[in-house]
């Protein structure tokens, strides 16, 4: 893996829905696609919806899914809790999908989300329950005139069972920005909005980058930047699915 990968959001695997009601742009898509899975992350879609549908009930397994809603709304059924909840802007679900669930999700017209997958080590998930848990909000804080949103980490509320990430959103306003690399780790970069450069690399809404073999992210941001981050290690400690 190069020090950094650029996909800008041609450069990703595109995906329409229902007719078009959804439509989403794949950093890491499955099945096919150029960009294969890498550490413990096996999927990643950006979905936006033009109009409300819905996709049917349908089966998962061994995975940790964690669904991020940006804008509009959801409604997520499972065959674990056997009801229909709402998810709302700034909410964050996690499913172990373990032994096996089937799921179902409602989508709303003008919804933005991220739906992610990681691998928590599938020959253990297999084994266990599946399980699933809503987090509705989330507070922000302020570093260094840098905004952020801790959904996965140290200060978290949020429980997961895939060893070694951290997911951040984090909002820069228009300035010069250095943030120290972990070189243990990969830092898988998604433009929420805005742009900058980022290592000298140019970058706008949607694009992609992943960040490795480096000791700094230099970040030029041109206009007010919202990045969404995982950081997660470049060596997993057992053997992925992918």
């Amino acid at each position: 893996m190069s020090a950094l990968e650029y996909y800008p959001k041609e450069a990703q695997q595109i995906q329409h829905l229902f007719g078009g009601a959804f439509v989403e742009n794949k950093p890491i898509p499955f099945p096919g696609g150029d960009k294969k899975p890498y550490s413990n992350l096996f999927y990643w879609a950006h979905l936006e919806a033009s109009s409300t549908s819905e996709f049917p009930l349908h089966p998962h397994k061994g995975f940790e899914i964690m669904t991020f809603v940006f804008e509009g709304s959801l409604e997520h059924y499972d065959t674990v809790s056997k009801v229909w909840t709402p998810l709302k802007a700034g909410a964050l679900q996690v499913t172990q999908t373990g032994s096996g669930v089937y799921h179902s999700e409602r989508i709303t017209k003008d919804t933005r989300l991220f739906q992610i997958w990681f691998d928590p080590d599938f020959k253990v998930s297999l084994k266990t329950e599946a399980g699933y848990q809503d987090y509705p909000s989330f507070e922000s804080s302020e570093k260094e005139g840098v905004e952020s949103i801790e959904y996965v980490g140290t200060n978290s509320k949020v429980e997961v069972v895939t060893p070694n990430i951290e997911i951040k959103k984090m909002h820069f306003n228009a300035d010069t920005y250095k943030i120290d690399i972990d070189e243990r780790y990969i830092y898988s970069l998604y433009v929420l909005e805005g742009s900058a450069l980022l290592n000298n690399q140019a970058v706008i809404k949607d694009d992609f980058l992943i960040i490795s073999q480096s000791q700094l992210l230099n970040i030029d941001v041109k206009e007010n930047l919202e990045l969404f981050c995982i950081k997660s290690l470049k060596t997993v400690p057992y053997r992925t699915y992918a």
